[in-house]
């Protein structure tokens, strides 16, 4: 990676909201079915879609035969060749969407994440009844990644580490009972947030922070439970809260310092394409001033060229931060 200067702060804040946290798959369906199982995730239509008709239903998901392919689509995510589904998906209460994306016919990788792998992505997820949920969890047998095998309590509530079809690392949570009487539906989530793993929080927070305008709300050391939730008896772990527009969602940025006889952190070089691959999607102001300071940072693109695509409905190019997540700037038409 080349060497990183310091962003100048801009003088307005570039992005105003989360869209869509997006992670590749290899069976979209498979996936589909495991969050709408435990945790009562409905199929939406995109974010980009409009207004539907009154009682229209929700996108379906496009049989795997039927994938398409798309030139622009290829430029904007520098997978020429391939042919894709995506599934768009919404929690009842969470602060943005979900989507799935499964690609055909091009190489991917497919390593399990570590919790402290640079470049992995925890969902966390705040539940209303978490026994509920863990019993959804059971019956899908789905892998347990904190040691014991059973919820730890911790400062925020008593919690677990699983892993989804695709291994991707998702932290169910205990969401306290204030939260629950202030949710505004009902269903399985009350709340949703983003773990990154990072090498380097100082690094992470010159691209989320100073690039991007991301407050920091604070940094605190995780305790001994909070570090088995994430598989490790020892070590160390530093997590510094960012929040997104005015704190309606929040991204946490994860430094790991392991113990000795855990297994070495695996730093991660994400290809969209590769599944698993964590994707942040931001709606922001000003994309042509931001891709300038993003370049002038030193940061990469893996859109071809730099250049975001065109639609109707806005312009999108996609950057790759410090520790190779992928990250969306969408500019949403004028209306």
């Amino acid at each position: 990676m080349a060497a990183l200067v310091a962003a100048p702060r801009a003088q307005t804040i570039p992005v105003r909201s989360v869209y869509n946290w997006i992670h590749g798959t290899r069976d979209a369906e498979r996936a589909f079915a495991f969050y709408h199982d435990v945790f009562g995730v409905e199929l939406t239509r995109s974010p980009f879609a409009g207004a539907p008709p009154a009682n229209a239903p929700p996108e379906a998901i496009r049989p795997a035969s039927q994938a398409g392919s798309d030139p622009l689509v290829w430029d904007l995510t520098n997978t020429h060749g391939s042919r894709f589904r995506t599934v768009f998906m919404h929690a009842a209460n969470a602060p943005f969407g979900l989507e799935l994306s499964e690609f055909f016919d091009i190489a991917r990788d497919d390593r399990t994440p570590n919790p402290w792998d640079p470049g992995a992505v925890t969902l966390i997820v705040a539940v209303r009844d978490l026994d509920l949920v863990l019993r959804a969890l059971k019956a899908r047998s789905a892998p347990i990644v904190t040691l014991g095998g059973n919820p730890v309590e911790t400062p925020k509530g008593r919690a677990l580490l699983v892993r989804d079809p695709d291994g991707c690392l998702v932290e169910v949570r205990q969401a306290p009972a204030v939260a629950i009487a202030a949710a505004q539906r009902s269903g399985t989530v009350i709340d949703m947030s983003v773990a990154l793993t990072v090498g380097q929080r100082a690094r992470a927070l010159a691209f989320y922070q100073t690039l991007l305008g991301l407050t920091a709300t604070g940094t605190r050391t995780a305790n001994a439970a909070e570090r088995r939730l994430n598989g490790l008896d020892g070590g160390t772990l530093t997590q510094t809260t960012l929040s997104v527009t005015a704190g309606s969602v929040q991204f946490v940025l994860s430094e790991y310092a392991v113990p000795a006889a855990a297994t070495p952190p695996k730093p991660f070089a994400w290809k969209l394409q590769d599944v698993g691959s964590p994707q942040l999607q931001l709606e922001v102001a000003g994309l042509d001033a931001l891709i300038d300071r993003t370049k002038a940072a030193g940061y990469r693109f893996l859109s071809v060229g730099a250049k975001p695509i065109q639609r109707a409905f806005g312009r999108f190019v996609f950057a790759i931060d410090p520790d190779g997540v992928l990250v969306e700037f969408v500019e949403p038409a004028r209306r």
